[in-house]
């Protein structure tokens, strides 16, 4: 009697496994121009949340220069800006595309529906034959991936959120306009947040490209390069983000291996 109920225990975790071995949902978003500094259980309570229950490095990295394109290709990529071929940051629709695989075509070869969606016109140099769904938006972003957001299916989206890029210059980094900004975008994140957490599984993932000081980003200064990194799991606890993680060019392998092994 011990062994059959012993076999069965096997049986069901092994069960359980296979089914949890797989996410429903991989969702990676990147807040562009997000200071670590400005990250607080006040200043964005629904973002916090995932820091709460999930993994949270303040120190991760932007590529050299740590600019928007240079930085969004290197992550996705897994490759360094001399690797990948983007070592600019401007794109112009009609012009050539990224050519080296990305996390979208990861996913899309693992079986899921994949959407690109962002709010700066330049990201859409992202986009490949692997990205089901490319949705610009420089507006309502957060919007648009809500409504394409199906728990029901197997899906991997690539957010980006803009905002942060125009008020930081505009008013500096950490200002109070800064702050207000970031948390309205919390705000917005909010039904977001409670839809995907329907999925039977998903993976959560919040970062930046780069941060910036009193009203400059792009330079060298030790600010402009700091970037948060945020990760959650609805269905384990996850080990923490080694130090590798935090370079823009072993992001896309890290996550790779978070829902993917």
């Amino acid at each position: 009697m011990k062994i059959i109920v012993c076999i069965l225990l096997l049986l069901n975790v092994n069960l359980a496994f296979a089914e949890n071995k797989d996410y429903s949902s991989v969702v990676v978003i990147s807040i562009d121009a997000l200071h670590p500094d400005a990250i607080s259980e006040e200043s964005c309570p629904n973002i916090y949340n995932f820091i709460k229950k999930g993994r949270y490095s303040a120190d991760a990295k932007s590529t050299t220069p740590p600019k928007t394109l240079i930085s969004h290709v290197a992550m996705l990529t897994g490759l360094s800006p001399e690797k990948n071929g983007k070592v600019d940051n401007i794109w112009k629709k009609g012009e050539a595309r990224v050519s080296k695989p990305t996390m979208l075509t990861t996913a899309k070869k693992a079986g899921y529906e994949t959407a690109l969606i962002y709010s700066k016109p330049k990201l859409g140099y992202l986009a490949n034959d692997y990205t089901d769904k490319e949705i610009y938006s420089r507006d309502d972003a957060i919007e648009k991936a809500t409504a394409i957001l199906n728990p029901a299916e197997k899906q991997f989206i690539f957010l980006h959120i803009s905002g942060l890029d125009f008020v930081g210059p505009e008013s500096g980094w950490l200002s109070p306009e800064y702050m207000e900004e970031f948390n309205f975008i919390d705000e917005q994140l909010a039904d977001f947040f409670n839809k995907i957490s329907a999925s039977p599984t998903y993976l959560m993932v919040i970062t930046s490209d780069h941060a910036g000081h009193a009203k400059i980003h792009g330079s060298d200064h030790p600010d402009d390069f700091k970037r948060p990194l945020i990760v959650y799991s609805s269905v384990k606890a996850l080990p923490e983000i080694p130090d590798s993680a935090l370079l823009p060019d072993k992001f896309k392998t890290f996550i790779e291996r978070l829902y993917l092994d």
